[in-house]
């Protein structure tokens, strides 16, 4: 009897190792899922902040070109709208930067 016990006792035991081992891939596919979800998002952000650059140098080189003064280039509306939304795109990436963190710290 001792012999089936054993293997019972293997058997549970391997079970167990089983369902932790499958529990915890599951969970590390959820995280890589989310991990890949914030870079996309992440990529858009960076995109919009390149394109809002660029929009911000050609509006400067344009005011400049026509003879504005710098105080006058840098109090521009449309200057000081896009440079609102770099911002918030900066905070943006910020906070996604912090919360893909927050996914890798968990992993280790």
């Amino acid at each position: 009897m001792g012999m089936l016990q054993r293997l019972s006792h293997d058997l549970r035991a391997g079970w167990v190792t089983l369902r932790h081992g499958t529990a915890k891939v599951a969970t590390r596919a959820l995280e890589e899922g989310e991990l890949l979800r914030y870079r996309l998002e992440l990529r858009k952000v960076e995109q919009q902040l390149d394109d809002l650059h660029a929009d911000i140098g050609e509006r400067t080189i344009e005011l400049h070109d026509r003879g504005e003064a710098a105080e006058r280039i840098l109090s521009d509306v449309e200057i000081t709208r896009m440079m609102q939304q770099v911002r918030t795109l900066q905070d943006e990436r910020t906070k996604l930067l912090l919360e893909m963190n927050d996914i890798t710290v968990e992993d280790q």
